[in-house]
Parts: structure tokens; sequence; C-alpha cells
């Protein structure tokens, strides 16, 4: 069930209201429409709705969905009404198909609504046919760029401006980190649907062989993400073994990710700073593969061979991370987790604000997880001996603002101690707990 706050609430009345009015009154200045072009309309619906039922779900919380391509056609083959019902319909079933919540629901079939709404109303000033189109002059050339973008950007300011009041984020940096992101398949799905629409006005019958280059683009998003994906989790598991070569530290990486999502959070960064602080957190000791295990469960204190041995782990890190394009953004944070404000850290003895601000974050979430957690020459320590430290040491080892932001989590109940357990648990990759091989 998806809560929304009273804003976006109001948001989404405005735009479902919206859609509804101008589906309304496309409706009333249409003509019926023939019996071939029901037939056909009632074809795209379930484009529609095969588009939708499966979307890709990216990084950073973003699902694409074939969906445009189709939306596109049916834009510039059915009159405004009629293109409208159509994705309406079909962007409904799909929903249901899928049973997503109603808020979901309501909020894409009037956002669908809207955005065909205003591509229809951009071709009506262009004298459109949607039955027997011809490209033929500049204006039409016009009204087909134009119908393009005002069905992407409705699409990306409208959904900004939903996740920026339900998130308090700002709807800018929310719309930006949006547009930002897949270029080439959004170009992609308008050509495909132009070459659809054509297709289909010339002969109905061609209207299968759109699937074919709709699934082979589908494909290549397809791995693409399982790319993606299949990177993130080979790091993932890489920090999993430095956890687990210590069973005082299991885990640790994986807290350590979750203090850092929520101090960014916090703090108000956009969604794409957040989800890349959080995965760097994830990662961030992935350097210490190199670092013998003996200096790294030590009970006693390191001499200085063993501490340069140590200090290098976050160079490592980052060198590791430079490798993969999808993290070469998070190498700073890594290299740069253990650099203290006043200039005292390592590896480079960056001070105050030459520390970016994400490995600002991660040092702080790293710290509160190696204070309040056990370790080999202690237990974990008291809640006030850790706030206390923070307290002393802002400013000096960590940034302020940060500091501040994670007492007021702690204080809310948002961030908990770890507490004293040193049996080791590992969870995969959706949360749940899995048990340990044997031979650990």
């Amino acid at each position: 069930m998806i809560e929304l706050r009273r804003a976006a609430q109001a948001y989404l009345v405005v735009l479902a209201i919206a859609a509804m009015s101008a589906l309304t009154i496309a409706v009333a200045l249409s003509s019926p429409p023939s019996i071939s072009r029901l037939v056909l309309a009632a074809a795209f619906v379930a484009l529609v709705t095969v588009a939708y039922v499966r979307p890709l779900h990216f990084a950073h919380k973003t699902k694409v969905a074939l969906g445009t391509s189709v939306l596109f056609a049916a834009v510039l083959l059915f009159d405004p009404a009629l293109a409208m019902l159509v994705c309406l319909v079909g962007v409904s079933i799909a929903h249901l198909i899928q049973r997503e919540p109603t808020v979901q629901t309501v909020f894409n079939a009037s956002l669908i609504t809207l955005e065909v709404a205003a591509a229809a109303f951009l071709l009506t000033i262009v004298d459109w046919q949607y039955d027997g189109f011809v490209v033929v002059t500049p204006s039409h050339i016009l009204g087909l760029i134009s119908a393009m973008g005002v069905i992407y950007f409705s699409n990306t300011v409208l959904v900004a401006g939903m996740v920026s009041l339900q998130t308090r984020l700002s709807m800018w940096h929310v719309w930006r980190q949006s547009v930002a992101f897949g270029h080439a398949e959004d170009a992609s799905q308008f050509i495909l649907g132009l070459l659809a629409a054509v297709m289909v006005d010339v002969h109905v019958w061609t209207l299968p062989l759109f699937l074919l280059p709709a699934a082979v683009l589908y494909r290549s998003m397809a791995q693409h993400l399982q790319l993606l994906q299949q990177t993130i989790d080979a790091l993932e598991a890489l920090a999993d073994v430095v956890d687990l070569r210590d069973p005082y530290t299991a885990n640790h990486s994986r807290r350590v990710s979750v203090y850092a999502r929520e101090l960014a959070t916090e703090l108000e960064l956009s969604p794409d700073e957040v989800d890349l602080i959080e995965r760097a957190a994830r990662v961030h000791d992935v350097g210490k593969l190199i670092v013998d295990q003996a200096v790294l469960s030590k009970p006693g204190k390191l001499d200085p061979e063993e501490w340069q041995a140590l200090e290098q782990h976050p160079v490592t890190g980052a060198d590791i991370l430079s490798r993969f394009p999808l993290l070469t953004l998070a190498t700073s944070y890594v290299r740069h987790h253990h650099e203290a404000l006043d200039g005292t850290g390592y590896p480079d003895r960056l001070a105050g604000d030459a520390i970016p601000l994400g490995a600002r974050i991660i040092a702080v979430a790293d710290s509160f997880d190696a204070m309040a957690s056990a370790r080999p020459y202690r237990g974990a320590l008291p809640r006030d001996v850790v706030l206390r430290e923070f307290e002393t040491k802002a400013g000096k080892q960590w940034d302020p603002a940060v500091v501040t932001v994670l007492l007021g989590l702690i204080e809310a109940g948002r961030i908990t101690f770890p507490g004293n357990a040193t049996i080791p648990h590992l969870y995969d990759r959706h949360g749940q707990l899995v048990p340990l091989p044997a031979a650990f």
C-alpha cells in the first residue's frame, strides 16, 4: 500500500481531474469511429497492455517500458479521443494484471492520458490526417517533432512533480536526473512508433511485423539491465567476502550502506546521488581483500608497517572500482572515506570541503558502525560513549552537518545500534536471511 503525503494526494487528484476533463472534451468534439478503426484500436489496446505489463527495472529506481512506441503510434493513427481511450484502457488493464496499487494505477493512467492529449493537440494544430496521413509539409514535420517532445517532457516533468512532493526532494534535481538517462532508448522508441504508424497506415496487415523490432529493442534493453545488475552483484559479493573474513565484521558493509542512504536522504541529495553513495558504501572496504587477515583481526595495536598496509585499502578499493564504468563516480567516495576534516586522515590527507560529500557521509556511517559493533579487541561501545565521541570530534574528524543528521536519525529511531552480537549473518540482495556455509 502506497502512503502518499497530503501534497502528493492533491497533486494526484489534480492530474486525474485534468486527464478526465481532457478526455471528456476530446470525446465531445470527435465523430464516431468506423468499425475498422475500432478493430484497429482494440489491437492497439492489446499492444499497450503487453508493453506496460513487463517494464524493465533499471538502476536508480527507474522503470522503462516499451509503451512509448505504441503510445506514439496511437497518437499518429487515431483521432485524439480514440488515442486517449486506447492508451488509458491499455495501461489500466496492464496495472490490473500486475495488481498494482490503486494510487499507482490512477497516476500512470492519468499521466498517459495527459501525454496523449497534449501530443494530439499539437498534431491538430498542424492539420494532421489520422487516416491516410502523409508527412509532406514542414508543418507536419514540426508537428511530429513537437509531439515527441511534449510526450517526453510532460512525462518527465509530471513524474518529477510527484516524486518531489512525495520525497520532499528538489523537483529540479529529480527532473534533471530523470532526463539524464536513456536518451538512445527514448529516441529509438519514438522512431519505432513512427515506423509502426507508417506501416499500419499503408497496410494494416503489417501490424504484427511491428512486434519483431519491438522485441529486439526490449531484448537489448534487458541485456543492458542484466549486465548492470551482474556488475553490481559481483562487486557486492566481493564486499561480502571481505566482511566474512572476520565474524565480527559480518554484514558491516551492508549496515554502512543502510546508514549512508539514510544520511544522504535526510541531507536531501538527489535520488541518483543517494543511490551512488549507498552503492559506494556497500563496497567501501573492498580494498581490504589485499590486507593480511592477521592485520584485520589483530586484537592489539598495529605497528607502523601494519598501519601502512591498512591505509592502502581505500586506494586499492578505488582502483578496483575504477575498472567498472557503473561505479566510476563512486571511486572518490571509496578512496577518501577515511579522510578527516582536519586533514589528519588517509590516504591523501585531504581536509574540509576538499573531501567529497559522499566520502564524508560514508565516513560517519562507517565510524558509527565500527564503534557501535563488537570487535575482537572490545565489545560494542555504549550508546553514550558513541554519541559523545561524535559530538566531541564533529568538525575535526567528521563533517558536523552529517554528524548532526546522524544524531537526529538515532534520536528518531531511524538508525539503531547493532549491539554486541558476534554471530555473523548474511542477507541476500532482497534482504532475506540466508544460512552461512557449514565450513564457516
